[in-house]
Order: structure tokens, then sequence, then C-alpha cells
């Protein structure tokens, strides 16, 4: 059982089939930095959706709005508030310039201009909020958004999934006694298990400042190059991670 248990551990985190003096295969399975559920930020109706599922998105873009009447009636009631104290302010100005207010009359009317400022600045901001939008460029793996679903702010109640495509990873764990040989910026090669042809290179782009003491090894990441000829290598995909130049210091 023991000795089961040690084969199983070594496919996982230790070289595959190799010898000192020859390359070094690590078993690895791509995957990506970043994946995220994309809630709203404020309460409100789903009005219109613009995206399904396996939609590329890029940083920003709209995905689905929700109603925006309420926020923009409060952005204009804000911006002629903002209007209003702006007048009273420059009037005060003329005034204390002629000795006719006093410098606390026009200190107030300034504070109470800043004031309506900043409330129209917010009010802005929320109405931004109606718009659902992208955090990075990537796929939509997941749709959970209805058309007229009433979302609630402290629920964060998701409404889609987004994944990123860039970078590209690869994460292995390699035996200490590989910690000198292996350097950030090292060319590596990725072939995929279960489609032999698809092969691409990667680069060294981690490398852990510790080593588990329980399993004697440490972590690298490697940065994969992604080609569209080798559309097969996406995330998920198993892979085995090949360090010549390391096998051969």
């Amino acid at each position: 059982m023991k000795k089961a248990l040690l084969a199983g551990f070594l496919l996982c985190a230790g070289p595959v089939g190799a010898a000192r003096g020859q390359d070094k295969a690590y078993a690895s399975h791509l995957m990506v930095d970043q994946e995220v559920i994309v809630a709203s930020r404020i309460s409100g109706i789903v009005e219109t959706i613009a995206v399904d599922r396996g939609a590329t998105v890029t940083p920003g873009q709209v995905l689905a709005t929700l109603d925006s009447r309420g926020a923009d009636a409060d952005v204009r009631e804000a911006k002629e508030d903002m209007e209003l104290k702006k007048a009273e302010f420059e009037r005060a100005q003329t005034l204390a310039a002629s000795k006719i207010t006093s410098t606390a009359d026009l200190d107030e009317k300034k504070a109470r201009y800043a004031v309506a400022v900043a409330r129209w600045e917010k009010a802005k901001t929320l109405r931004d909020y109606t718009l659902i939008r992208a955090p990075f460029a990537g796929v939509v793996m997941e749709k959970y958004a209805r058309i007229g679903q009433k979302v609630i702010e402290d629920k964060n109640e998701p409404l889609f999934k987004v994944t990123a495509v860039e970078p590209l990873l690869a994460r292995v764990y390699l035996p200490e006694e590989e910690l000198l040989n292996v350097k950030v910026g090292e060319r590596v090669e990725v072939v995929a298990d279960r489609f032999p042809d698809a092969r691409t290179t990667g680069e060294v782009q981690f490398i852990s400042p510790v080593v588990d003491a329980a399993s004697g090894t440490f972590q690298v990441v490697i940065r994969v190059r992604r080609e569209a000829a080798r559309s097969v290598l996406r995330p998920g995909i198993a892979v085995k991670i090949r360090f010549t130049r390391a096998a051969s210091r």
C-alpha cells in the first residue's frame, strides 16, 4: 500500500520516466491565473444581457445592464444642486472681494460647493455601476443573469463567470536536488498527454523560495506559449513539462 502511494506521488510531483543525465519530464495541468464570478455592485433589475456563454470579452466590456432610470434621475438632481452651489460660491467670491461678505461666509459656500461636487461624482459612479462589465480579457464560461432578475447588492448574486485565457500556466513540483539547476527564464518543452503532436514551449516564471519539508519538493510555475495551431492546449489539459537544459547541468 505504501509503495502504491509513493508511486502515485512521484507521478504527480516528480519526474516521469527520467534518470539523471536525461531529459526530465514532470506531470502537470494547464491553468490560468484569473477566474472570477461577476456580480452587481448595486441592487437593481437586469434590463439587458449583451453576451452569452463562450463569448470572448475585453476589459471593461459591458456584459449586462441594470435599469438605470433611478440612477439617471439621481445624477440629474445632483448636477443641478452642484450648479446651484457653484453659483452661490462664485457670488460669495465676488462679494468677499468687495468686502461685502465675511470670509466665514465664503468658506461656508466653498464647502457646500465641494460637498455638492462629491455627491454628483458619487451619483455618476452609481449610475456607471448599472453597467455590469468584464473585469479582464477572457471568455464567459457561465451566464447566470436573466432579464428581469432582481439583484440585491448585499447578496452578491452571481451574474457571469469569466475566465482569463492569458497567461496560460502550468505548475510543477521539482525535487529539492534540482533547486540550483532550474532558473527563472529557462525554456522548457510542453507536450499534451493525450495529444502528443500538440507541442509548445514555455518559460519558467516563478520558483518558490521555500522547499516543502514533507515532500522534499519546491513549486515552479511555467508560462506556456499559446499557439493558434495548438488550440487543444487549453486550461485543464494534462501535460508533461520537460526540462532539457536543467538535466544537462
